[in-house]
């Protein structure tokens, strides 16, 4: 089974609950979309390690 990383995105959380980050603990503030197997799988990351996970690389 392989997780292919898809789209990193803001967290919109319209129920206002707090949702923690998957790698911390912190208060998450990004979404990460993966496709895994034809299924979607939305992970919540802080800034912090959204930043780590997802390195933003220019050209």
């Amino acid at each position: 089974m392989e997780k292919k990383f898809s789209l990193l995105r803001p967290l919109d959380d319209v129920s206002r609950k707090i949702i923690h980050c998957v790698s911390c603990g912190n208060i998450a503030t990004q979404e990460a979309i993966f496709s895994v197997d034809g299924a979607t799988i939305i992970e919540k990351y802080c800034d912090s390690c959204s930043k780590k996970e997802f390195p933003i690389t220019e050209p």
